[in-house]
């Protein structure tokens, strides 16, 4: 994994960061709804998973905002050249494992490798806590619409990495509607660029 090493003494949120990073909890939460018709759509049409569909929209639009590609090690911030995804996958008997998913530009090779990644990680590895800074964590709650989540964590001050929960989809009027909720460390990220990542990743799926 290639990463660069962030100047603290020239960087433009210096102040934000010294303020934030001495916070018992630094993360901060918004949930809204984006439209999901196209890319459910495309979904079915090409005959792929509408989980792994989403996910790549929402990796394509964090490996365009630099803010959620900065990772905070010991008492320095470092940004990471690409973001990969560490997901949780359901099993058979309803409890669920972890599993890296590596980022491709290519929706449907992404598709492909992240299905083999997953079947790998069922059959031979089973339950291994991510143990890379590279990643977003993401998880799906596809049985409920939400309007509020809140996530399990230890006060770690090295935990840095943004979280994405994918609710469960519903139809409002002629639309296809999901809630999406988006939480990050508010030393490295602010409200404006969770309302960037929610229009780019608008505006990825609108153009499916």
């Amino acid at each position: 994994m290639e990463y660069k090493k962030t100047d603290l003494q020239q960087w433009k949120r210096k102040e934000q960061y010294d303020f934030f990073k001495k916070f018992d909890q630094p993360f901060f939460n918004i949930i809204a709804d984006i439209e999901v018709g196209p890319l459910y759509r495309y979904s079915k049409k090409h005959q792929l998973s509408y989980f792994y569909c989403t996910l790549h929209s929402l990796l394509k639009t964090v490996n365009e905002i630099t803010e959620f590609k900065y990772r905070i090690e010991g008492e320095e911030v470092y940004e990471y050249n690409q973001i990969d995804a560490g997901v949780t996958i359901l099993m058979e008997d309803k409890t669920f494992i972890y599993c890296t998913l590596q980022y491709k530009s290519d929706l449907h090779q992404f598709v492909k490798e992240a299905k083999e990644a997953v079947e790998e990680q069922k059959s031979s590895k089973g339950f291994l806590p991510h143990d890379r800074k590279n990643l977003v964590y993401v998880s799906a709650i596809p049985w409920v619409s939400f309007s509020g989540f809140q996530h399990a964590r230890q006060n770690n001050p090295q935990d840095s990495v943004p979280r994405f929960v994918l609710g469960k989809f519903y139809e409002q009027g002629n639309k296809m509607k999901m809630p999406v909720s988006v939480e990050a460390h508010h030393a490295l990220a602010d409200g404006y660029h969770i309302g960037q990542f929610f229009e780019k990743i608008q505006e990825h799926i609108n153009t499916l």
